[in-house]
């Protein structure tokens, strides 16, 4: 795909949605409810000027398609300035549950009277629970978001119980259930429930996108993930034209390595993307794509095409808007380029964070996904200053962070990314016992927690480096066991599979040399990468 062409096109605001009306801040750019997006089952609204609308905003708030919610029911307070809908709609499109970023000052001072405004309006009792659980949130704004979310969450729960008959509340109670849940919870047993209830819907109203949506996100953890095989192959065509909903689905596909679709389905995610930027900035639609596909890729071996879409990327002139999803890919894309391929001069040679391109002080916790890049490359190459200079960035931006949440989940995996940066320096100084220890330590730590939404995969999976490092320590048992242990929650990652097979090929065991040197032939079969080489000399007859 040739995403530079794309771009262009994004700048003269193509977009595969149909234009309407003129809109005054929205570039002349507006989603029409006709645009396919799934059916809300949702009856109740202000009159025939603005149901339409209503159902068309929460479609997209399903969807999380926030921005152009939020929009849209702008609209409907413009029709109708007495409708509840419109205020609760709009104030709902602020709040991102599973989303990393947090709300400003404004949104939440501007979300506040939204949804008093919704309670003042309220006429029947589904108006007043969904108020209440919307005010839930924005009342308690001096409170951390983690607190805020299980209010609301709370509130959800209330209007679930009392009104039984309605899929939309159960449907907004289960994402709230998942963005409450502990990431440190390896029962997964809300994810499961949500899972469940959602796939109920599903077969009661096969084209709803809250039931395909949330079903992905409740099974997108290790032991679940087959079970969204058939979801994620249909959430992309009930919207086939809502960047989010096509970018869905690989999140079941990175979970199972199903590299091709991932692959597919997120060129498409940010073709659509490109077609609907967001008040003329570039969608973070696009970058999310972009990062998963560009981790796909390496996983491919495919490492041109890889190195090309993020060659485009950083060729784009457009303003970039500011989102945590943008500010992830801008900083794991290019490290992920140099650490996937273990080029570690490379690494420790990545370009500081271009701050009059994007607002970093905003994303401490993304902002050190460059230096982990950096100190990692630069402790493996020898280059000890840098190391260490990487290694004081970490600490100042894990201190700027905190370790409360809803950050503590980046905390703790900016801690793992410090004990691994040190345990490779360690190694290099030839304190081996010690480094392994680290390395084990750094492991630990990155496999307590489950993998946030916003990331396709760790940069390089601690699990994994302490395969390398044990392999480097002629342990290849250990290692194999290692890698092993990585592709159980991460199958089909190329550097695991290949250190499985040459592990196994250092043991003697000819078996499941054969077995994951040919799984990786089949999941790389045009990589040009030299491993690729090794793995097909290596492999025996029978």
């Amino acid at each position: 795909m040739k995403l530079l062409a794309l771009f262009t096109t994004s700048l003269l605001l193509l977009t595969a949605c149909k234009q309407k009306e003129t809109a005054d801040d929205w570039q002349n750019i507006y989603l029409s409810p006709e645009v396919m997006c799934g059916t809300v089952q949702f009856t109740d609204g202000c009159g025939p000027a603005t149901d339409t609308l209503i159902r068309f905003g929460i479609a997209l708030i399903h969807h999380m398609t926030y921005e152009d919610a939020g929009y849209t029911f702008g609209q409907v307070i413009k029709k109708d300035p007495d409708c509840f809908w419109g205020y609760w709609g709009k104030a709902m499109a602020y709040i991102h549950p599973l989303w990393p970023d947090m709300l400003t000052e404004t949104e939440m001072e501007s979300g506040l009277q939204l949804s008093q405004k919704a309670l003042a309006l309220a006429k029947n009792d589904k108006e007043k629970l969904y108020g209440a659980a919307l005010n839930a949130f924005y009342e308690k704004s001096d409170k951390p978001k983690s607190e805020r979310m299980v209010a609301f969450q709370q509130g959800w729960a209330k209007a679930t119980a009392q009104l039984p008959d309605d899929p939309e509340a159960a449907l907004f109670n289960g994402l709230f259930r998942l963005a409450t849940v502990s990431p440190a919870d390896k029962s997964f047993t809300v994810q499961r429930e949500v899972g469940e209830m959602a796939e109920k819907y599903m077969a009661t109203y096969p084209d709803h996108p809250g039931a395909f949506h949330y079903a992905i996100h409740a099974y997108d953890v290790p032991p679940l993930a087959t079970r969204a095989l058939a979801v994620a192959r249909s959430y992309g065509k009930i919207a086939p034209e809502i960047p989010h909903a096509l970018h869905m689905p690989s999140h079941i596909f990175t979970r199972l390595g199903y590299w091709p679709e991932s692959i597919d389905w997120n060129a498409r995610s940010a073709k659509a993307a490109i077609g609907l930027p967001y008040n003329g900035e570039v969608s973070p639609h696009l970058f999310h794509a972009l990062d998963y596909e560009v981790y796909a890729l390496l996983q491919q071996g495919d490492d041109a095409r890889a190195r090309e879409l993020v060659k485009n990327t950083d060729t784009l002139k457009a303003k970039l808007h500011v989102a945590a999803t943008t500010a992830y890919a801008l900083a794991a894309m290019p490290a992920r380029l140099e650490l996937e391929d273990h080029q570690w001069k490379a690494a420790a040679d990545l370009p500081m964070p271009d701050t009059s391109r994007f607002a970093w002080k905003k994303f401490p916790q993304w902002e050190a996904l460059l230096f982990y890049g950096k100190g990692l490359g630069a402790a493996r190459s020898g280059n000890t200053a840098v190391a260490e200079q990487s290694l004081d960035r970490l600490t100042t931006l894990q201190s700027q962070l905190g370790d409360a949440p809803p950050t503590k989940y980046w905390y703790d995996q900016m801690e793992a990314q410090k004990t691994t940066i040190n345990a490779w320096m360690k190694y290099g100084a030839g304190q081996k016992d010690e480094a392994l220890a680290l390395m084990q330590k750094a492991a630990d730590l990155e496999d307590a927690t489950v993998k946030n939404p916003v990331s396709p995969g760790e940069l390089l999976p601690a699990r994994e480096l302490l395969g390398d490092m044990l392999m480097e320590m002629g342990k290849s048992a250990d290692a194999l066991a290692a890698y092993e242990a990585c592709l159980t929650t991460r199958p089909n990652r190329f550097n695991s599979l290949y250190g499985a097979g040459y592990a196994a090929e250092k043991s003697g065991d000819t078996k499941k040399m054969n077995s994951y040197y040919g799984q990786l032939l089949t999941v790389a079969p045009a990589s040009t990468r030299e491993q690729i080489d090794h793995a097909k000399k290596a492999m025996t007859p029978g």
